[in-house]
């Protein structure tokens, strides 16, 4: 009977890495404070964690790797009027025609 595999959040992981760089315990104590199979999954989310931070956790990389998606949580922008988000929209628009002209004209 093959093995199970468990998915972790986020918040899970970067609960495990704090604890772990606090000091007071060892990854084997860890794996079994919070019920991880392997100390060996630790140490990954601890050398992804110091490679890139928080961000190293936002994408899903499980299956076939042309299809990562993007976790459920994404940063979003807060505005405080619909006036200042419609001038963002129109801006972020304006940007984007011009970098698909710029791109249009420079492959030619």
């Amino acid at each position: 009977m093959g093995r199970i595999n468990k998915k972790y959040s986020k918040e899970f992981k970067i609960s495990v890495i704090k604890k772990y760089k606090e000091g007071n315990i060892s990854l084997n104590g860890l794996a079994e404070e919070f019920g991880i199979a392997s100390k060996t999954q630790i140490h990954v989310w601890i050398k992804k964690y110091e490679q890139e931070g928080e961000d190293a956790f936002i994408y899903e990389k499980r299956g076939n790797p042309k299809t990562i998606k993007k976790v459920k949580e994404e940063r979003s922008i807060r505005f405080s009027s619909i006036e200042e988000e419609a001038r963002f929209l129109r801006l972020e628009n304006e940007y984007l025609k011009k970098l698909c002209n710029y791109l249009r004209n420079s492959n030619l």
